[in-house]
């Protein structure tokens, strides 16, 4: 049995590798750090986060976003923010659902 599970994933790692990864259903991509969905979702995670803890943030780069497509879309960036003085980077991934509205799912200090 393992014989085949790992013949099976041989051949999606090599299927994956001459296809692109474009042909994965769900996979993650790279997203423009300019791209407005990702501006506005930069955006909603600080006044978010600021709702959810009382501090104040402030965006100073977006360093990195990726996006994936799942029921609406996902875009996780790390983004370089300061918040009481200090600059600190974060990991944040915010859900854009079907309807437009957005949903913070993750907040990770880096």
């Amino acid at each position: 049995m393992r014989h085949l599970l790992r013949g099976a994933c041989m051949a999606l790692f090599f299927m994956a590798s001459a296809f692109g990864q474009q042909t994965l259903p769900n996979a993650w991509r790279a997203a423009g750090l300019q791209d407005d969905l990702v501006l506005r979702s930069a955006r909603f995670a600080l006044l978010e986060k600021a709702r959810q803890s009382r501090v104040a943030f402030t965006l100073l780069a977006i360093k990195h976003a990726r996006q994936q497509e799942a029921q609406g879309m996902h875009h996780s960036m790390n983004l370089m923010v300061q918040t009481e003085g200090k600059r600190r980077l974060v990991i944040a991934v915010v859900w854009t659902k079907p309807n437009g509205s957005m949903e913070l799912t993750r907040w990770h200090w880096v």
